[in-house]
């Protein structure tokens, strides 16, 4: 079963809260809910702690994240690596960029750690000696949802006004890394390079999972009638990505190769909206894929898989638009040359690196995609027909994957 409970609650608050803590009460409840969220455990995590210098009591509510239960998932995810890359980026990497930011008089709302959740204690084991993922790892951040932050609906995606915040927080994103490689590249070498390693994936659980997966691509366009006349493209599609995992891919063009969330999707970031259903915050969450590669590989993994289509089909130009000036904007802030992230230049790296990113933007649809309700099991009873079945996707994978297809053949990157 799933772990309730958290050890040492205490030790970990100190690292935000500083040693005179005292847990007076904790409750914990399980977040994780069947076929929405394989990659760790969620628990919500109430704490009543009091300050021993001046005996004054507070109540916390946080979220503490937990290697998943199952170890097919634990495979799958590659958790002794991920879930150590998710705690060096809160405890090193995030932090090195707010430095970085503060030397060049950033003021404190645009800061690097206001883009996630706060962090309030990481470790890998309860013993500190120890540099290897164990039952006891453990990530505890603020609860976004008791703040008004929710995760849109997958099978919806975002509107228009939740795409503009969040690629103004995905550029931001980029570019405090880039003008960190650019103006203190040892700095970047040892405080963000250790968050961005590669790290195994699908390919590690049996076959016919990885074949689910792979073959929903195709399986689904053969029953769309619209997409018939480009079967033959996204049959090439499907045989780079199986022919290329990310681990052979050349090296990404600099200098647009920076810090990427590397799985930014609907479900990996949470937004606050207005009266107005006006999409006004937003924060960044699960950092455990990061990897150096373009920015280009984020806006269209994206764009394609989490922005509701009729706005992308609209706005895509806008969209874009946005993106690049906020990188610009961002990246002026700290005086470095910015010739070489000119439009054109940002074009011609969109338009490379695009094709590269489709198949793991089309193989993405199938979870995003999976129909409610067909996945019974918790993530603790994992079973690998949870990804393998096929009568999880239905009319939702469909449409969505007609849209797609059809709007990255648009773009001109579909090649016969």
């Amino acid at each position: 079963m799933a772990k309730s409970k958290v050890h040492n609650v205490g030790n970990l608050l100190s690292q935000s809260l500083g040693q005179e803590i005292e847990v007076l009460s904790e409750d914990t409840r399980v977040l994780t809910a069947p076929g929405e969220h394989y990659g760790s455990v969620m628990l919500a995590l109430n704490v009543k702690i009091k300050r021993k210098d001046s005996g004054k009591e507070q109540n916390l509510q946080l979220v503490a994240k937990l290697i998943p239960a199952n170890e097919m998932l634990r495979i799958a995810f590659d958790v002794p690596v991920t879930f150590k890359k998710e705690v060096f980026a809160y405890k090193e990497t995030i932090p090195a960029l707010v430095a970085l930011q503060k030397e060049f008089g950033v003021p404190e709302e645009r800061l690097q750690d206001k883009l996630f959740p706060k962090c309030y204690g990481a470790r890998l084991s309860v013993d500190e000696n120890k540099n290897i993922v164990d039952e006891d790892a453990v990530l505890i951040f603020e609860n976004l949802k008791v703040q008004g932050f929710i995760t849109e609906d997958r099978l919806k995606g975002f509107d228009l006004s939740a795409a503009r915040i969040i690629l103004k927080d995905l550029a931001q994103f980029h570019a405090v890394p880039i003008a960190l490689k650019l103006l203190k590249p040892e700095i970047f070498q040892k405080k963000l390079v250790p968050a961005l390693v590669h790290n195994k994936g699908l390919e590690q659980l049996p076959p016919e999972v990885g074949l689910a997966f792979h073959n929903s691509i195709m399986d689904g366009a053969r029953d769309v009638l619209e997409l018939k006349p480009y079967l033959k493209a996204i049959q090439k599609i499907v045989d780079y990505g199986a022919a290329t995992p990310w681990v052979n891919r050349t090296a990404p063009n600099e200098p647009w190769a920076t810090m990427c969330h590397a799985d930014f999707w609907v479900s990996n970031t949470m937004v606050q909206k207005n009266e107005n259903d006006t999409t006004v915050r937003n924060k960044i969450v699960d950092l455990q894929l990061m990897r150096y590669w373009s920015c280009c590989c984020d806006l269209v993994f994206f764009l394609f898989t989490s922005v509701i289509n009729s706005v992308l089909d609209v706005h895509y130009e806008d969209l874009i638009r946005l993106y690049h000036q906020s990188l610009i904007d961002t990246l002026e802030t700290f005086h470095v040359d910015l010739s070489p992230f000119s439009w054109d230049n940002f074009l011609k790296e969109l338009d490379e690196v695009a094709p590269t990113e489709l198949y793991h933007v089309l193989v993405m649809l199938k979870p995003i995609c999976t129909e409610r309700g067909k996945v019974q099991h918790t993530s603790e009873e994992f079973q690998d027909s949870d990804w393998s079945r096929k009568d999880l996707l239905g009319p939702h994978h469909r449409k969505k994957l007609r849209d797609t297809v059809l709007a990255i053949h648009k773009r001109g990157w579909l090649q016969a």
